[in-house]
């Protein structure tokens, strides 16, 4: 808070305490001596009420027959005050006096009105109330705060009795409203309340003018000091000529500093900005904390794994991040506190949602040196899954890409003199087609195994020969049910139901048809083929993050551990009479389009294969 601000908020302080003390002084004063008044006048009141009730009960008395006992007595008087309607048009005319009176009642021995000035309440039991009285002797605050808060009545009452007993034989009560006395005292309060806030704005406007006129040269170095936090440059910053001593040395001062803010602010920003840019680029997670544990820095990669997004994280605590109860926040505090790095830390953390995700942890501690004062400490977190299939996605590359060395030359070497054995074959066939038959069916097993061997040859180069890809926009959701509509008759003979989800015109990719037609073609079957009794397939197609993944889900036994790294090897097959070249040709077509194939399996439950390819933005398809 700047001091301009602090004395403006004092002299408004000052102003406004002294208004309020002497508004309180004169509201105490006011209040006090209407309570009391008010005090004094129901008094007054009861008595008055209780001089005209005697007057009238010796009036009416001789009307009655004589009576021999005091309960006859205290019965007569009863059916006087009960009948008399001069009283209680007396009680009337007296109520309409007062501004904050709201009944008059005269009860009986038993606590029963006999006479009042509201005629529904004859007849009933009078209500026992706080005395007026003691709530005048209260604090004058409290009783301003009960006045304001609550809704109650307060009483005044007098008994009236006979000296042959203690009990009042009536009792004379006043009710005041404290809704009535707070409408009488409205007009006092109001009043002070205008005097307050004229108070206080003029407390306002005479600090604004005081303040403006003592700091009025701190003005102006505080808006130098702002241009310099605004980065201007400090030929800008130029006081007023004519000042002290004092003012053209902070001018001089502000300058040199201005151009040293300058400087150091413009390399701070360029480096930000390149760490930021770095960071944008980086797979990893990477959070940076400062000396105080708060995180100052985070990449984009941390809103997926945290499930949180960058803004939201900034300012947080380690703690608060990474609990220590978690073994994420145990290991990162163990290594804090015991000055320890931790390098490719396996470690598992609840997914939102999404299950238990498998995590690789570094922690780097940033220290001052030769001090080793702690500046911060740089956590950085790697998806251990995605880095396995990184790297099973390269060993299968790799594994291709040796056959297809390997291969691409013997092939061609096998191929010519395979043709020549063929030839030299059939013209042995045809010198000995007259000979015994064992003869001819050797013959057989040799040209059968030429032609199989041949088959292996042509494979070997549809493998290792350039592919040309006829590119097109395609929609993928149509494609899935054109290949569901071909292998349905396959499907019902062996009782298996399809399902296809995916909005047709939802996401485009561009693609050789016939080649992605085949690729989904390949696991549509061998998912069909795993279903030996039966069950359901089903074929999704949505947009991910930038990818179309088109999901093949089965129902079959799943595939074993023990050769899940090998299903997309060339030739490599768990069925008897499969070829091993389905999974290894969908590989091969996925990675000519940029796009990557992976899945998910359990034992028993089946297996679900994900072919991701790169959507074509800003595309979408007309639904017909």
């Amino acid at each position: 808070m700047s001091l301009e601000t602090r004395l403006r908020i004092w002299i408004a302080v000052l102003v406004v305490g002294v208004v309020i003390s002497l508004s309180a002084v004169t509201l105490h004063s006011v209040v006090e001596a209407r309570f009391e008044d008010l005090l004094d006048r129901a008094t007054a009141m009861t008595a008055q009420i209780q001089s005209v009730l005697v007057q009238r009960l010796r009036e009416q008395m001789p009307e009655y027959s004589p009576t021999s006992t005091l309960e006859e007595t205290k019965a007569v008087w009863a059916a006087i005050v009960l009948q008399d309607q001069a009283l209680a048009a007396t009680l009337k005319d007296t109520l309409a006096s007062s501004r904050t009176v709201i009944e008059i009642q005269i009860a009986g021995e038993s606590g029963t009105v006999l006479s009042s000035s509201d005629p529904d309440s004859v007849g009933t039991k009078a209500q026992v109330l706080p005395g007026l009285a003691d709530w005048v002797a209260q604090s004058r605050w409290k009783q301003l705060l009960e006045l304001l808060r609550e809704r109650g009545n307060y009483e005044v009452s007098i008994p009236l009795g006979v000296g042959e007993q203690t009990a009042p034989v009536f009792q004379v009560k006043v009710i005041i409203s404290s809704v009535l006395l707070r409408n009488t005292l409205r007009p006092q309060i109001e009043e002070l309340g205008i005097i307050l806030l004229v108070s206080f704005l003029a407390a306002i406007v005479l600090a604004a003018v005081g303040s403006k006129v003592a700091l009025r040269p701190l003005a102006r170095v505080s808006a130098a000091i702002d241009r310099i936090a605004l980065g201007e440059a400090p030929a800008d910053l130029r006081l007023e000529r004519g000042e002290s001593k004092e003012m053209e040395a902070i001018e001089s001062k502000l300058q040199v500093l201005g151009q040293q803010f300058r400087g150091a602010r413009e390399d701070a920003t360029e480096l930000r900005t390149n760490i930021e840019q770095l960071l944008e680029r980086m797979e990893e997670a990477v959070l940076l904390f400062d000396r105080n544990d708060r995180l100052i820095v985070a990449g984009r990669a941390a809103e997926g794994i945290l499930g949180r997004g960058r803004w939201e994280l900034m300012g947080k605590s380690i703690e608060e991040l990474f609990p220590p109860t978690t073994l994420l926040g145990a290991s990162v505090r163990g290594a804090i506190e015991f000055r320890k790095s931790l390098k490719d830390s396996p470690i598992t953390i609840q997914g939102d949602g999404k299950g238990p995700v498998k995590l690789l942890m570094d922690v780097e501690l940033l220290e001052t040196f030769p001090s080793r004062d702690r500046l911060g400490t740089l956590v950085t977190l790697r998806d251990a899954e995605s880095r396995r299939e990184i790297g099973t996605q390269l060993d299968f590359s790799a594994r291709l890409a040796a056959i297809s060395r390997l291969t691409g030359g013997v092939a061609h070497e096998i191929k010519n003199p395979l043709n020549s054995i063929a030839l030299h074959l059939e013209v042995l066939r045809a010198r000995l087609q007259d000979q015994e038959p064992q003869v001819q069916r050797e013959i057989d097993v040799i040209s059968n195994e030429i032609v199989r061997l041949d088959r292996v040859v042509k494979t070997f180069l549809d493998f290792t020969k350039p592919v040309d890809l006829n590119l097109l926009e395609l929609d993928p959701a149509r494609l899935a049910m054109e290949i569901a509509t071909l292998v349905e008759p396959e499907a019902r003979k062996r009782n298996i139901a399809l399902e296809v989800e995916g909005e047709p015109g939802g996401v485009l990719v561009r693609a050789d048809q016939d080649l992605l037609k085949q690729a989904i073609l390949n696991v549509v079957m061998n998912g069909i083929e795993a279903m030996k009794d039966g069950g359901r397939l089903r074929i999704e197609v949505r947009p991910s993050g930038g990818e179309c993944v088109i999901g093949i889900s089965d129902h079959g036994a799943g595939i074993p551990p023990e050769v899940q790294d090998k299903i997309f090897n060339l030739y490599f097959t768990t069925k008897g009479a499969g070829s091993g070249i389905g999974l290894a040709m969908t590989f091969r077509v996925l990675q000519l389009h940029n796009g990557t194939i992976n899945f998910t399996t359990e034992t028993g439950k089946g297996t679900t294969f994900y072919l991701r390819l790169p959507i074509l933005e800003n595309k979408t398809t007309d639904e017909s």
